[in-house]
């Protein structure tokens, strides 16, 4: 996993980075999903 990243940024800050904003994505698709499924089903 860690080489796939290294192609693509030159520091390993740069790798932290690009993780930590892929899950804060994913969590909040997560949370939207969640949400649209409350609201279809409460209508």
């Amino acid at each position: 996993m860690k080489d796939d990243y290294e192609d693509f940024y030159e520091s390993e800050e740069a790798n932290l980075d690009s993780k930590s904003d892929a899950k804060v994505i994913f969590f909040l698709i997560i949370v939207a999903v969640i949400a649209v499924t409350y609201w279809v089903a409460a209508q």
